[in-house]
């Protein structure tokens, strides 16, 4: 075979998808007819590329959906007025009253409900007037009285944030991957 000599034929190569650009089938006067893979792929990966964005859509919508239902429960521990929890204090029913900022949380004795919270205005008298009342007229149930520093690490818009993040990474993911599949 290799002592065979050179046939001289037209160059069907083609480089990078693009044809060869030695001209030999160009000179040749036969014409190229593609085979209609290119045109059967071209629905395909709209096809696809139209998949992958709904499904991106449908998780992004769904994951704003599950945000939604986890910021709208109701909060675990029921807010009450504040004449209705001194009516509690007087009634004997709280064990404990821990004071922190402008929130007051009452742990009870004994109820279907353990903890309530009130807001109290910042310098606390009444609340810890009835307390202080309470006590001195029942000494052998004292009501506990705490104060705690506020700790507030995260802010609203941190608190947003964090409850978002899990919904821009998979968004983030999707788009990556249609990216990934536009450039196929």
């Amino acid at each position: 075979m290799r002592g065979d000599p050179a046939i001289d034929r037209p160059c069907y190569r083609e480089v990078g998808g693009a044809a060869c650009r030695c001209g030999g089938f160009r000179d040749s006067g036969e014409s190229a007819v593609a085979d209609g893979t290119a045109a059967r792929q071209a629905p395909a990966v709209g096809r696809r590329l139209i998949q992958n964005a709904v499904l991106t859509l449908l998780l992004v919508v769904m994951g704003l959906a599950l945000l939604y239902a986890y910021r709208s429960q109701t909060p675990s521990i029921p807010q009450v007025s504040v004449t209705e929890a001194i009516a509690d204090i007087n009634a004997g029913n709280v064990k404990t009253v821990t004071i922190t900022a402008n929130k007051a949380t009452l742990e009870l004795r004994s109820g279907s409900v353990p903890r309530k919270q009130t807001t109290v205005a910042v310098p606390d008298q009444l609340l810890t007037k009835a307390i202080i009342d309470y006590n001195a007229g029942n000494p052998s149930k004292q009501v506990e009285l705490r104060y705690l520093e506020e700790s507030q690490s995260l802010s609203v818009v941190g608190s947003i944030v964090l409850s978002l993040l899990p919904v821009l990474l998979i968004g983030g993911f999707f788009y990556y991957m249609m990216r990934l599949a536009q450039r196929r």
